[in-house]
């Protein structure tokens, strides 16, 4: 059998462009992934100031909710299938905005209209983490998700 030297070379660089162009793809789906993830984790906000290590979320679709005068309730039906409750003591403020985020950044007065319907209704399927912290002292920290529709 013989060998063309210039059509191995020829397979050998198609070979090596299908492999990098696999690498690019993959690379650029992580890429996409909004840089949320760290190695299969979601990463929390730079604004949350619990220890990392004393830190747990979770993720999910918010199947309850009251916001009262010096308390706001959640509920989560989380995305792992558990349901899971936490509440935020707002005493001494207007509500609990100081403790919430919109995907990830300060949450804004204006930014009510995203995530309610009325004063104290949720938008139906609204989607929220709830940073807890184990330390006893930091507040629960809730990242609205509505919809980017």
């Amino acid at each position: 059998m013989i060998i063309d030297p210039a059509r191995l070379t020829l397979k050998l660089h198609r070979s090596a462009a299908i492999l990098l162009a696999g690498v690019f793809l993959s690379c650029t789906v992580h890429a996409q992934d909004g840089g949320g993830r760290r190695m299969g984790r979601l990463a929390p906000s730079p604004l949350i100031s619990c220890d990392h290590n004393q830190l747990t979320s979770w993720t999910g679709v918010v199947s309850g909710y009251k916001r009262l005068e010096e308390t706001s309730w959640l509920e989560i039906s989380t995305d792992a299938d558990t349901i899971e409750q936490t509440s935020i003591k707002h005493t001494g403020l207007v509500d609990a905005s100081a403790f919430y985020l919109l995907w990830g950044e300060p949450f804004k007065q204006m930014d009510w209209k995203a995530i309610e319907t009325a004063p104290g209704v949720l938008i139906s399927g609204m989607r929220a983490t709830a940073w807890i912290c184990s330390d006893g002292m930091t507040p629960p920290v809730i990242d609205w998700q509505p919809s980017r529709h």
